[in-house]
């Protein structure tokens, strides 16, 4: 039995050596091992909030990716380091959870202030309407984006990640805006045809 966790374990040295040389391949097997497993591991841990686990399991694999050279084989595996980073980020996004109130607040008082958009028909659709309907990960960092006009590295220094998560989180932010703009509007073509 003991054969079988020193072939793991030796697995484990010979993967982060190939990823602290920066071996793509490295990266790609990392990534094929580890990805959805641990996504299912924050899923599980998130009460099956999944964009949140997404965000949670993305994040873990980008530190994981620049703290490489602090994992050591000899005090456990791959697997167990990687489950801790994710861990602490769940943690700090439940932290997070005072600051997404705030920028609720944040975002009722500031509405009145900020033209409306047009949609593609040229009906107005509310940006208050379309930031309240996403997760608050989402909206934050939309907002420290175009209303506060913050670059990357000032969001990634204010809400402690790497620029990476920040440009991925925006990436993700702008295509679930537009997705919800979209159907707000769809919606309100259909509102004016009844």
């Amino acid at each position: 039995m003991s054969a079988r966790p020193d072939a793991e374990a030796q697995q484990d040295r010979r993967l982060a050596k190939a990823l602290l040389k920066g071996k793509l391949r490295a990266w790609a097997e990392f990534y094929d091992l580890y990805a959805a497993a641990l996504y299912r591991f924050v899923l599980a841990r998130v009460n099956g909030d999944q964009e949140f686990a997404a965000d949670i399991t993305h994040d873990a694999i980008v530190l994981a990716v620049e703290r490489i050279r602090r994992f050591d084989a000899r005090k456990g595996r791959l697997w167990s380091w990687l489950c801790g980073i994710a861990v602490n980020k769940i943690r700090e996004g439940r932290r997070s959870a005072a600051r997404d109130a705030q920028l609720a607040e944040r975002l009722e008082q500031v509405a009145p202030e900020r033209p409306t958009p047009h949609g593609f028909d040229d009906e107005p659709v509310d940006v208050e309407l379309v930031l309240s309907n996403l997760n608050p990960r989402h909206q934050e960092v939309l907002v420290h984006k175009y209303m506060d006009g913050l670059s990357v590295k000032e969001i990634a220094a204010q809400m402690g990640v790497s620029e990476k998560t920040v440009e991925s989180r925006l990436t993700r932010a702008r295509e679930a805006f537009r997705r919800e703009h979209d159907k707000l509007a769809a919606t309100n073509e259909v509102n004016e045809d009844v």
